[in-house]
């Protein structure tokens, strides 16, 4: 089958739905697929190039708007791959907007990952996410054969979603659990950072206002007020972005300037390796964007418990008490609870990251994209029925 897979960006660029697509395309491709994939260019240039055994085209962009890049040749490119089928990611509503075009121009069959909601992190943002949610998305969604939700969960709290539950799947994101396993040394990173002799709180995530949902400031207060009790411990945080400054300030102002690394973007063949030294991932998401939480699946893929916040889709990703805990979203005092708590039990901490590898190991990509590949012989089927 010839898919053409659009998302907004792919790796080297950091992002939960560009791991997904890349691991995504590069088990089709192991399977016999023909998969390209179209994203714009950065973070290198334009340009076609075979990664894994996928097509990569990187497009030019003409702008942004709403942190997305508007890229004007996304519908030739589409139909120059002339693909069995179109799978488009959101949150990108150009992007969604072409792909549901272009299938419903050339009768071509099409299925839509839908991460999360838009997030209204400003109140500019706020005003565009309100005409999108209830103006443009039911113009290209109905356009789609098949919708995929990551969780149960985020069907049901999603208003979008629930509008198309007739032709919503749930697939849940997938992880390599040969690439992320509990035998991966972290030692070197432990040494690089000066963190032999303390316990590590890791965070991943992009520090750009559009992922400030993340809640890395809420982690940053609640380090605060865990190391006041405790300073045997220290907060790894891997990520890039414009706000890395304010982050910076921020640890400064209450006092923890000295405990917490930023160690700044980190290549994709070391990242195992600072899940490896750490011990325990906390993702404190503020709100419904976050839909999954890759990185849960990396930390358990790890042997790592995950503290996590009780929005979106992450309580169907962490059970409490079970590969991880969940505390209230917004309660730096409570997240400080919860890292003290795992920090300081180590059969517990050991516990919570057994569960993990095995909710991990049920959602390796092997998996997943057997799951896929159901959903698109249901959108071909859809499709040809309707064509019919």
């Amino acid at each position: 089958m010839r898919i053409c897979i659009v998302n907004t960006f792919f790796p080297p660029w950091r992002g939960g739905a560009e791991y997904f697509t890349h691991g995504l395309a590069k088990e089709l491709a192991k399977g016999g697929d023909e998969v390209s994939v179209l994203c714009a260019q950065n973070p290198l240039r334009p340009g076609i190039r075979e990664i894994d055994g996928i097509k990569v085209i990187r497009l030019r962009a003409s702008g942004w708007l709403y942190g997305v890049p508007i890229i004007p040749g996304l519908f030739g490119a589409i139909l120059s791959e002339d693909p069995d089928l179109i799978h488009c990611n959101f949150p990108n509503p150009y992007n969604a907007s072409i792909s549901a075009l272009a299938s419903s121009l050339f009768d071509i069959p099409s299925v839509l990952t839908w991460h999360n909601d838009l997030p209204p992190v400003t109140a500019a943002a706020s005003l565009l996410t309100a005409a999108h949610d209830n103006l443009l998305s039911t113009a290209y969604l109905k356009r789609f054969d098949r919708i995929v939700a990551t969780t149960r969960r985020y069907l049901a709290i999603s208003r979008i979603l629930r509008r198309f539950h007739g032709k919503v799947r749930v697939v849940w994101n997938g992880v390599d659990c040969s690439r992320f396993n509990p035998s991966i040394d972290g030692g070197w990173v432990r040494s690089k950072f000066g963190l032999d002799g303390y316990r590590v709180v890791l965070f991943v995530g992009a520090l750009t206002k559009w992922h400030s949902y993340k809640g890395l400031d809420v982690l940053l207060k609640a380090f605060a007020l865990a190391k006041g009790r405790d300073p045997g411990i220290r907060l790894l945080i891997v990520g890039e972005g414009h706000l890395r400054p304010a982050y910076m300030g921020l640890a400064s102002d209450l006092g923890i300037g000295d405990s917490v690394i930023f160690a700044g973007d980190v290549r994709d063949e070391d990242l195992p390796s600072y899940y490896a030294c750490s011990d325990v991932l906390a993702l404190p998401s503020k709100d419904s964007s976050e839909g999954f939480g890759l990185a849960i699946l990396e930390a358990g893929a790890c042997g790592k418990p995950v503290i996590a916040s009780m929005v979106g889709g992450v309580p169907e990703v962490v059970e409490d008490g079970v590969n991880g805990l969940l505390v209230p979203p917004n309660d730096a005092r409570a997240l400080s609870e919860a890292i003290l708590r795992i920090l300081g039990d180590e059969e517990l901490a050991r516990r919570l990251g057994e569960r993990g590898r095995e909710l991990a190991e049920a959602r390796d990509w092997p998996r997943v994209a057997r799951a896929y590949r159901t959903v698109y012989e249901e959108a071909i089927s859809e499709r040809g029925r309707a064509s019919g």
